[in-house]
């Protein structure tokens, strides 16, 4: 037996696999940008990835935004990044469409995934931050990199999303938690500013 994981191992040496051209996959919160090849009005989109599936990705063209939107799609992933927030493609979607649906509007879009040969420009709320394609002449691109690189996220604040049984367990300890009106200071007796009834 062990001649054949020698002679196995021996055969695939240096060798190089690769996945089908057909299941390229884009990651949800990166931003991408490179050809497509069933273009209507934009052959070279800049997007933001909202969902990728083996038919179909769903994105945003930065391309169609306007600056206001531009600045506003920057500051939210930097404010995602920087706090650490644990977010879906869906959830991403119904905020977009409640606090900003004029981006909803111009710039959502639908591709075939196999259609897209694109590269990764920005890490956006991913941590692909070492994997990006550098090469990238965009200024919008340039300053959310710079703005969303790890050395300036470095101090963010602690963790805002909770997995389901955390936040019940913070539920449970609010609701037996004492009124602090009624909370004892030390052997004091009750709080000084607590008047008494």
């Amino acid at each position: 037996m062990a001649k054949f994981y020698s002679w196995l191992v021996n055969k695939l040496r240096h060798r190089r696999f690769s996945m089908s051209t057909q299941m390229k996959l884009l990651t949800f919160g990166a931003i991408y940008y490179g050809d497509y090849a069933n273009w209507k009005h934009d052959p070279k989109p800049l997007i933001w990835v909202q969902y990728s599936g083996p038919e179909h990705t769903h994105a945003i063209n930065i391309h169609y935004l306007n600056r206001i939107d531009k600045a506003w799609l920057a500051n939210t992933i930097y404010i995602i990044k920087k706090a650490g927030q644990i977010i879906d493609g869906r959830t991403f979607y119904i905020f977009l469409k409640t606090r900003r649906p004029s981006i909803i509007k111009t710039a959502y879009r639908m591709y075939f995934t196999n259609m897209l040969n694109v590269k990764l420009v920005s890490a956006g709320i991913t941590p692909l931050d070492r994997m990006i394609y550098t090469n990238m002449q965009d200024p919008w691109i340039a300053s959310l990199n710079e703005m969303i690189k790890p050395s300036e996220i470095a101090f963010g604040v602690g963790r805002i999303a909770y997995t389901p049984t955390e936040l019940r367990d913070r539920i449970i300890q609010s609701q037996n938690a004492v009124d602090i009106r009624q909370a004892k200071v030390g052997s004091f007796g009750a709080a000084p500013w607590v008047a008494k009834r």
